[in-house]
């Protein structure tokens, strides 16, 4: 094989190495996981989650990957055994473009309801309520001041992990 030949074939797979990197960091994927999710009656389900992700967030020192949360998901089958899968999403973005982060998933009143939180330009947390109703959520106007909640969604960046008990949530 002559020197010209050789060169060639390294180009082709220099250039074979650079597309498929770039095509990694262009479709970015997502990660996912289950977690158990201990509601206020005392009743534990499992759920999956799943953080996708979108191009960018290089701009992040920590985030040397190229890729950035684009949407939180929550799917779990209902409550009633009637075998639907419902599945909540994150609809807000904050001022560094992050999506809300679901904090409580939880029943009341006999209604589904997510509680989530954004931060606003001044770094202060908004938070949001989401009511299932009619097999849709619908966002619900806080009052000035409502019943606490305790967090019990898994809110830490997840590195891997394919099952989050109640006992890891601790």
């Amino acid at each position: 094989m002559t020197c010209n030949a050789v060169f060639k074939r390294i180009m082709k797979l220099g250039m074979l190495l650079m597309m498929g990197i770039s095509m990694t960091a262009c479709g970015a994927g997502s990660k996912k996981w289950k977690e158990e999710v201990q509601l206020s009656d005392g009743k534990v389900i499992v759920i999956e989650r799943e953080l996708v992700l979108e191009s960018g967030g290089g701009e992040w020192a920590s985030n040397r990957n190229g890729t950035k949360p684009k949407e939180n998901r929550i799917r779990f089958a209902s409550l009633d055994n009637s075998g639907k899968v419902i599945e909540w999403h994150s609809t807000k973005t904050d001022i560094s473009i992050r999506p809300e982060i679901p904090l409580v998933l939880d029943v009341e009143s006999g209604r589904l309801i997510v509680f989530s939180s954004i931060s606003d330009p001044r770094g202060c947390q908004i938070y949001s309520k989401y009511i299932y109703q009619k097999d849709v959520w619908a966002e619900e106007k806080l009052p000035p001041t409502f019943e606490q909640h305790a967090t019990n969604l898994y809110v830490f960046q997840n590195e891997g992990l394919k099952f989050i008990n109640l006992e890891k949530k601790r």
